[in-house]
């Protein structure tokens, strides 16, 4: 897509004027700040890890006596493991950031969209984790009742 400092490359150039010269000049644009340390406190990063693994521990009791079932749980297992492992390997790269562990909670994160309160950070960040946690122990609370 052309804009109006490359269009001159398809046309002639018109006159040298200072007009012309102030079209050409590029424009400075500021740009948004890159913050390459992980803020997330590791308590969130260990519940969210407690939380998958009382999904896949309520799903093994509720249907743990199934082969292929067995199977699908091995299998989430080490997706599961997979996610946090490679998660620690990329955040373990950056030697100079602030790791997880030692990071203090003071004040609000740094989001994309704007600084928030650690509470909601967490909010946001644990939803999905807390509702496959209650529906692993809802489920294994109806295969006890059922038997």
């Amino acid at each position: 897509m052309l804009d109006e400092l490359n269009l001159y490359a398809m046309t002639d150039a018109p006159e040298r004027s200072e007009v012309a010269e102030q079209a050409r000049r590029p424009v400075s644009i500021p740009a948004h700040p890159a913050h390459n340390a992980l803020q997330v406190p590791a308590a969130i990063w260990r519940a969210m890890f407690a939380c998958y693994g009382i999904f896949l521990g309520g799903l093994l009791y509720a249907t743990g006596r199934d082969g292929e079932a067995l199977f699908m749980i091995a299998i989430s297992t080490g997706y599961t493991i997979l996610y946090f492992g490679l998660s620690g390997v990329l955040i373990g790269l950056d030697v100079h950031a602030a790791r997880p562990d030692q990071t203090a909670v003071r004040g609000d994160l740094d989001t994309w969209t704007g600084p928030m309160s650690p509470g909601a950070v967490a909010g946001q960040i644990l939803t999905i984790p807390v509702c496959l946690a209650l529906f692993g122990v809802i489920i294994a609370v109806i295969r006890a009742m059922v038997g």
